[in-house]
């Protein structure tokens, strides 16, 4: 889309709606700005080794069978 086509579809926008779409726009330049993609669809992932430690978790009693399991064994 062109800058002028843009240009021209908020000038016909009342001043209320106007307010609505700078917010909007802000809140798209804010997320471009934090998030980089590098093709479209592709979001860089930015997740690294450790960045789930002390979020996973086993119980204490994994191993052990469970009382209702315990007749066929």
């Amino acid at each position: 889309m062109e800058t002028a086509t843009l240009e021209k579809k908020i000038a016909q926008l009342p001043e209320n709606l106007k307010l609505k779409a700078e917010c909007y726009i802000d809140a798209l330049l804010a997320e471009a700005k934090n998030a980089t993609v590098s093709h479209p669809g592709e979001i860089n992932n930015q997740r690294g080794y450790g960045s789930l430690k002390g979020k996973i978790w086993m119980s204490e009693d994994f191993n052990h069978t469970p009382v209702d399991f315990r007749d066929y064994l």
